[in-house]
């Protein structure tokens, strides 16, 4: 851009800046002629004074800020802007506080024996009783925990940890013993009726 041309903007933005003071004036009912010292008169007594920001009962505390009801419009012109003191302060209620009463306490879980004897429950339950066999007088079931079969007789451990209490043509009992109490677990595990294919 060469001199001439910011020589040209700036004579340009000197006659919008008069342009608008112009405008300005002649939109402003409350300017008196081309007194400035006039209009700055009447927008100082367009102001609040000071006594007008006074705290009256509505306001206990001396502390408080004072604040306005409506706000200032940046974008409006200059001398149209008032600024107006809110008056009356929210009402706060002066009833006691509430105490909200404590949480109900969680029922207490089960415990560590009652884990125990579930998770021996679940063990037992894996089994399947496929049928059983008698041999001499002596009675053989077929039993499988998804992995593995095995051919067990009354009284045998199966895994080192659960015993055959019993065989039956239509069922077998099983139990284990839980390590925790000392107690045993049983269950009777009906025998798994056959598929066709």
């Amino acid at each position: 851009m060469t001199n001439q041309q910011k020589g040209f903007v700036l004579i340009g933005l000197f006659v919008a800046w008069g342009g608008m003071m112009v405008y300005q004036m002649a939109d402003d009912p409350e300017s008196v002629g081309n007194d400035p010292s006039a209009s700055i008169r009447q927008t100082h007594s367009t102001l609040p004074s000071v006594r007008d920001l006074s705290l009256g009962a509505a306001f206990p505390n001396s502390r408080q800020t004072v604040t306005f009801s409506q706000p200032r419009n940046i974008f409006a012109p200059f001398r149209s802007q008032r600024i107006v003191a809110k008056q009356e302060r929210p009402k706060v209620s002066q009833a006691s506080p509430v105490i909200a009463p404590p949480p109900p306490a969680a029922p207490p879980g089960p415990s560590p024996g009652e884990l125990a004897a579930q998770r021996a429950r679940q063990q037992l339950n894996k089994f399947r009783f496929l049928g059983y066999l008698t041999k001499g007088g002596e009675s053989q079931a077929f039993i499988t925990n998804g992995q593995a079969i095995y051919i067990v007789k009354q009284g045998e451990m199966l895994e080192g940890q659960v015993q055959v209490n019993k065989i039956e043509p239509e069922t077998i009992v099983l139990s284990t013993k839980i390590w925790e109490t000392g107690n045993q677990v049983q269950a009777t595990i009906p025998l798994t009726p056959e598929t066709s294919s």
